[in-house]
């Protein structure tokens, strides 16, 4: 994986943050990067959920209001308290 000085990989995102995508070869499914691994990139759902796989050409990053959306979806909530 090539890393710049800037901490961005080759492919234009960050390294050490959860990474959220666009997988445009599955109805553009967000999904927070899990692993690469020869060829494809691995995803999960944000909040959990079974993973998939996608070719890395295929992915693009979230607009504003997708990265609004992941970020609602990867929050823990809170039980009620009595």
């Amino acid at each position: 994986m090539d890393v710049d000085s800037t901490g961005h990989r080759a492919d234009g995102f960050a390294e050490g943050t959860a990474e959220y995508a666009v997988d445009t070869a599955n109805d553009n499914k967000i999904g927070v990067v899990q692993d690469r691994f020869e060829g494809s990139v691995y995803l999960r759902p944000p909040g959990g959920g079974v993973e998939w796989t996608t070719p890395p050409e295929a992915l693009r990053h979230l607009s504003a209001a997708e990265l609004a959306q992941a970020h609602v979806l990867d929050t823990p909530v809170e039980g009620r308290r009595r």
